[in-house]
């Protein structure tokens, strides 16, 4: 198999080339938690986007991405965990250490996007804690997300 010669890309060429999307649209998007019921390890939201980019080259509209998923699985594990604490008010950093993403289906309802948290474990080490929470994100349309995300506080 031959190696590829070199390529020397200019800006314009990596403008042409990069995702619109992460670029710009990215920062067009607002999302809402609506709803939170945390019942000892297990945590259900329902989370609804605000304002939302539609990519010009997907014809079925709007998909959620897993980067603004990530945003709001890290804000219900900070809520979780202050919930977990005994904390009314967030007053601590919560770092998020690992995640893994997979999207399994396109979700493209915008406005009913439910999420299943599971902690797996979590341990307290002094006046820190280190959580594991796996979680299901889903639509009415069929839509799954499978994610998991560390995290300590």
């Amino acid at each position: 198999m031959n190696t590829p010669a070199p390529v020397r890309l200019s800006v314009a060429d990596i403008q042409n080339l990069s995702s619109h999307y992460l670029n710009e649209g990215r920062k067009q998007e607002s999302w809402q938690i609506e709803e939170i019921e945390i019942n000892g390890q297990h945590l259900t939201a329902r989370v609804s986007m605000r304002t939302t980019y539609v990519s010009a080259t997907d014809e079925k509209g709007f998909h959620l991405t897993i980067f603004t998923t990530l945003e709001f699985l890290s804000q219900l594990l900070i809520i979780y965990m202050h919930v977990r604490a005994g904390l009314s008010k967030k007053t601590r950093e919560v770092w998020m250490v690992e995640s893994s993403t997979r999207s399994v289906r396109a979700i493209r309802d915008s406005a009913n996007i439910k999420v299943e948290m599971e902690v797996v474990s979590i341990r307290k080490r002094g006046e820190n804690f280190y959580c594991v929470a796996d979680y299901r994100v889903t639509d009415d349309q069929g839509g799954l997300f499978k994610v998991k995300l560390k995290a300590f506080a």
